[in-house]
């Protein structure tokens, strides 16, 4: 004799109710449930899920499929997709941030450069 036992025993708390958490993978469930404190862009402030950051506008898609798979696969732990999510964002938004200062800023340095560029071909 088996005996049948529910989905719900085994659910964590806040995960019983809908359909969709009882279908939701346990690998999916860490990602959204684990946290990491942005310090850039949008997320500035915010403790954002790792699924969301997986998710946002910093990280290209065929990196994120790339991410879940190996994690999925058990070769990267949840530490270290954490880890590389945040740098990935951290880095592009670090990266925006410079071009959009280098659009805005004054634009003396490539005045220079080309005056001596002019400079050069004189001689």
């Amino acid at each position: 004799v088996s005996a049948k036992t529910s989905n719900k025993d085994t659910m964590p708390p806040g995960q019983q109710d809908g359909e969709d958490s009882s279908k939701e993978e346990s690998w999916e469930t860490a990602l959204k449930t684990t946290v990491v404190d942005m310090e850039v862009g949008e997320f500035q402030g915010h403790k954002v899920s790792v699924w969301d950051l997986l998710h946002s506008k910093y990280i290209p898609e065929e990196n994120r499929k790339e991410l879940l798979e190996l994690y999925q696969a058990g070769e990267l732990t949840l530490e270290q997709v954490k880890t590389v999510v945040s740098t990935i964002v951290t880095k592009a938004e670090a990266s925006r941030a410079e071009q959009s200062a280098s659009e805005r800023g004054p634009r003396e340095e490539s005045m220079v450069v080309e005056a001596e560029g002019n400079h050069l071909q004189e001689d």
